[in-house]
């Protein structure tokens, strides 16, 4: 399809969405230029390859409705899963929860997790006012300034496990085409830090035993 500006616009049916039960297309433009019909049939091309071999994304379905989905499937023990949504329902679906899976990339996590690792409360560095209480009030001594507390590593890293979880399934299901938890690095864990014993400590060991 040629648009006004004189791009081209490259559209390829990829199948019904699973969700939402309408036709879904996988669509590219391409700038105008001498060559533009040329890189126009590259996309095709590679759409319609994409769409034979089952890599494209078949639904455009939110974060959100894929941890719905998963979590509605998913074998996990009911504390567990408490601990699971207590995290996605606090850190996970108020910043990427209605991002579209197609736009979740590796940056996006990353980015997300060094917020995390700055702030729990994702201030963006602003100041702000921690009330006692919400609603209207006069603030006392207890409303204080905004402390920045960053969430632990260990913390990060379980919620990258859980959405790198709900992830694989999406690409199982042939939602996306791959999985970005999976491309993605979370915190590192700590470093071991053995303290072994001295070796007076270690020949009392050894007679004791």
């Amino acid at each position: 399809m040629k648009l006004p500006s004189g791009s081209l616009r490259v559209r390829v049916y990829a199948g019904v969405d699973p969700l939402t039960g309408k036709r879904h297309y996988l669509t590219e433009t391409v700038p105008a230029g001498r060559t533009a019909e040329r890189e126009a049939e590259k996309v095709r091309t590679r759409f319609l390859n994409e769409v034979d071999e089952k890599r494209s994304p078949r639904t455009r379905a939110t974060l959100n409705q894929l941890l719905d989905k998963w979590l509605d499937v998913a074998d996990i023990e009911p504390t567990t899963r408490m601990g699971y949504e207590n995290k996605l329902n606090k850190h996970v679906r108020p910043v990427l929860g209605k991002l579209p899976l197609t736009r979740l990339d590796a940056e996006t996590l990353e980015s997300f997790y060094a917020s995390l690792r700055r702030c729990r409360d994702r201030c963006g560095g602003k100041a702000s006012v921690t009330h006692r209480v919400t609603g209207e009030h006069t603030c006392t001594a207890r409303c204080r300034p905004h402390a920045c507390k960053p969430l632990s590593a260990s913390s990060v890293r379980q919620i990258h496990w859980i959405l790198s979880g709900a992830l694989s399934r999406a690409v199982r299901w042939r939602w996306i085409a791959v999985n970005p938890a999976a491309q993605a690095e979370p915190p590192a864990p700590p470093h071991p830090d053995p303290q072994p014993p001295n070796p007076t400590d270690a020949a009392r060991i050894i007679t004791e035993s």
